[in-house]
């Protein structure tokens, strides 16, 4: 559980990191027009994003669940084990993608997706944590004190 621990703080952090971030574009425009604000918002969103990577990728290995083919089928494979809900899986699905363009498609980075998910869908990041914290991490700990006794 150390190593999922590491992860879960590391996105708590971006998450926050990136609603102070929020506060400082009230517009479109504003957010175009500061380079180094688009610079961090991209790099913590790309952390955020592959924190939620990691962490699915933890659980699949640990829970013996069917090894993924892609990032996308990484949240696939917890939806369908339960441990992430339909809502989840509608945001996280986009957010693989636009972690690969954050990565490796830099030059085809879209700031109206970045400054969205800035502005209206970083709530959907603590959902994720949400899902895993109730419908894993619990579990666990109830599997762990269970076979203590």
């Amino acid at each position: 559980m150390k190593s999922i621990d590491k992860k879960i703080g590391i996105l708590k952090e971006r998450i926050r990191r990136l609603k102070a971030l929020e506060k400082t574009v009230p517009t479109f425009e504003k957010y175009q027009k500061l380079l180094n604000t688009k610079d961090i918002a991209e790099r913590n969103l790309q952390v955020a994003i592959e924190a939620c990577l990691d962490i699915s990728k933890i659980i699949i290995s640990n829970s013996d669940l069917p090894e993924p083919e892609d990032n996308k089928g990484v949240f696939r494979v917890l939806a369908e084990a339960g441990i992430i809900d339909e809502e989840c899986l509608k945001f996280l699905i986009p957010m693989a993608g636009t972690r690969n363009i954050l990565v490796h498609g830099y030059d085809q980075i879209d700031d109206a997706i970045v400054y969205g998910v800035l502005k209206k869908r970083l709530d959907d990041f603590e959902l994720f944590l949400k899902n895993i914290v109730k419908n894993y991490i619990h579990k666990q700990k109830e599997i762990s004190q269970t076979d203590g006794k």
